[in-house]
């Protein structure tokens, strides 16, 4: 029996889902509110804040030679800037805003889902991200991931109907180009949309997309042509399009953001992706084993929803698995960003599962299809445990169950010293291997409950085994998340904290100061001082310094050098340092060259060393 005929059997109340759903987005809301406040800043959000201030603003325009690094599409920067600029700049304004952007996309994913698989999954499509901490940690920070995912949410509710409408299909296209000018990394969507709108609706519905979506996007282009192509030549072959070199950093410098990350710490990477994205990621696969023929469809326009869906999920899942875990496709790389990027796409991730779920669900897969699905199981649960190892504790470690045989008869040793001193392991590999092994004990825990509740209520092994998984996943997500779920700083006010900071900033640089920052890779704080000017490239803090290069083509690209560095330290008036960097700069920051304002009231993070040191050239 499925879900929606076990639910209508017992004839429950019908405001029931709706309730459970407004319930799911009170907890989404709550937990937002707990981790903006909590959260430490990052380089990406404090690039996307001043950025977009910059620019709606006047300071810098996109793209600007010498001004702030544009690497990502504008409205990345310019929609947060937007908030920034109405409501008044600030950590509280990005944070608020970001919020309020992932309640619009709960209620946009709840639309969608509603109208194609009922009331009952719509509010389950809301409970998986009320209960995913990843997730709404994600979503309570002003960054891009949130921003994409509210876009694409209602996109899906715009363009995925049965029924044709030409002024929700032009606006569904339009919003697929801002999604590409918003993160190239979207490209695929346009074209992806413009085929489900051809073969859900007709030619001419196919050509209105087109059409509109195309005019956006050229728009677009031309309003920051040229030099909008820096964003596109990481992607084209350097051989094909040697006339593009012009928009290209030359390679007569190395940059020393060169992270040289093992394949084992790339498969933890991977593998946090998907716990850290359970349902998105395990029930879409599930669901694209499980499609059945055309013909068992429930519905033809579902199955053509479905396979859009499908399409750009999955399209956009290896597109950023191998940008994030396979290659190194730009000097700023980032392995541990995947379970990040993930966080783009969750939308169409929960809607595929729902939809194939409620329409497709082959309750009869062959022998194929029931191995696969065993082998996914054992994989998942084994890599999910792998991703665990860091949360092996000493007590597990020195469980006394090895057998050893000493002089006086049978005795144990613990599992660490069987392993280090026997097989000469070192203790992240002991930790590896027993956080795998137990992810694997919890998989056929799985398959045999599995095995015995499909024996006893005589139903098919592998559409059995894939509900008994995804509700075991979905019920356990709190656990899941271990590490992302924690409070980064539990004792104080991290919004408040930078204010205050903030505060001091401003009152403290005198107008039109020129501010060396050295204060940490998050350049947040400098929202509070617009009176100070700035040396852009240092917003993307070392991810943008070369050893080497024509510093010149190197600040015009809004990357930096020693040179440039060294260059920017005699003409600076302010010097803003990390306290746990001060070392490097006590013998420049002499003091009779130098005077230090007092030490501010707030740090802009809980963490050892981040508390902030001023310093002042004197005439």
């Amino acid at each position: 029996m499925t879900a929606s005929r076990f639910l209508k059997h017992k004839e429950l109340p019908s405001w029931l889902p709706y309730l459970l759903a407004g319930l799911g987005a009170v907890l989404y809301l709550i937990r937002a509110a707990v981790y903006a406040h909590t959260t430490v800043s990052s380089l990406d959000e404090g690039s996307y804040l001043i950025k977009g201030m910059f620019y709606l603003n006047g300071t810098y325009q996109p793209f600007e030679p010498y001004g702030p690094l544009t690497n990502k599409a504008p409205f990345a920067f310019l929609i947060p800037g937007l908030a920034e600029y109405i409501f008044g700049a600030g950590l509280r304004t990005g944070r608020y805003f970001s919020i309020f952007l992932g309640l619009l996309t709960l209620l946009g994913t709840w639309i969608a889902a509603r109208r194609w698989a009922g009331n009952w999954l719509a509010a389950f499509a809301v409970w998986v991200f009320a209960l995913s901490p990843m997730i709404v940690k994600l979503h309570a920070r002003a960054v891009s991931e949130v921003i994409i995912a509210c876009m694409l949410a209602w996109l899906c509710v715009l363009a995925l109907d049965e029924k044709k409408s030409n002024w929700r299909i032009v606006l569904a296209s339009i919003l697929a180009a801002v999604a590409v000018f918003t993160r190239q990394n979207m490209a695929p969507l346009l074209p992806f949309l413009i085929l489900y709108v051809y073969f859900q609706h007709g030619k001419r519905a196919g050509a209105l997309s087109f059409v509109a979506g195309s005019i956006a996007l050229i728009v677009f282009h031309l309003f920051y042509w040229p030099r909008v192509m820096t964003i596109w030549t990481p992607w084209l072959p350097e051989a094909l399009t040697p006339f593009l070199d012009t928009f290209r950093i030359p390679t007569d410098s190395v940059p020393i953001w060169d992270p040289n990350i093992d394949f084992w710490n790339r498969l933890n990477a991977f593998f946090q992706g998907i716990r850290y994205h359970f349902i998105p990621i395990v029930g879409s696969f599930f669901g694209l084993i499980l499609l059945p023929p055309r013909s068992q469809w429930k519905s033809v326009p579902a199955m053509r929803t479905a396979f859009f869906l499908a399409l750009s999920f999955f399209s956009l899942v290896l597109m950023h698995g191998w940008a994030a875990l396979a290659s190194q496709y730009e000097s700023y790389s980032c392995v541990f960003c995947f379970s990040n990027y993930l966080g783009f796409f969750d939308p169409l991730g929960i809607l595929f599962f729902v939809v194939v779920f409620a329409h497709a669900w082959n309750q009869n897969p062959n022998r194929v299809v029931k191995i696969i699905s065993v082998l996914a199981v054992i994989l998942v649960g084994t890599g999910i445990g792998y991703s665990l190892f860091e949360f092996v504790g000493g007590g597990l470690l020195n469980l006394p169950v090895v057998p050893r045989i000493r002089s006086g008869g049978l005795g144990f040793i613990a599992i660490v010293d069987a392993l280090t001193q026997g097989l000469d392991l070192p203790l992240v590999a002991v930790k590896r291997w027993i956080s795998s092994i137990l992810g694997l004990l919890a998989a056929f825990c799985v398959l045999l409950f599995t095995f015995l509740f499909s024996k006893r209520k005589q139903t098919r092994f592998a559409p059995a085994l894939a509900n008994s998984f995804l509700i075991a996943g979905f019920l356990l997500s709190p656990l899941l998340h271990l590490g992302e779920s924690r409070l980064d700083c539990p004792n104080t006010d991290i919004i408040r904290d930078h204010e205050e900071l903030g505060a001091y900033l401003a009152a403290i640089i005198p107008p039109d100061s020129l501010v060396y920052w050295d204060g940490g890779n998050a350049f947040t704080p400098m929202l509070y001082a617009p009176q100070a000017r700035i040396f852009p490239p240092q917003i993307n803090d070392g991810y943008t310094f070369h050893i080497g290069g024509n510093p010149d083509v190197l600040y015009s690209f809004s990357h930096w050098n020693g040179e440039l560095a060294g260059r920017w330290r005699s003409e600076a008036d302010i010097f803003i340092i990390e306290a746990k960097r001060y070392a490097d700069w006590k013998d420049f920051l002499a003091p009779q060259e130098f005077q230090e304002f007092a030490r501010p009231p707030a740090s802009q993070s809980c963490n050892e060393g981040a508390e902030l040191r001023i310093f002042q050239r004197l005439p």
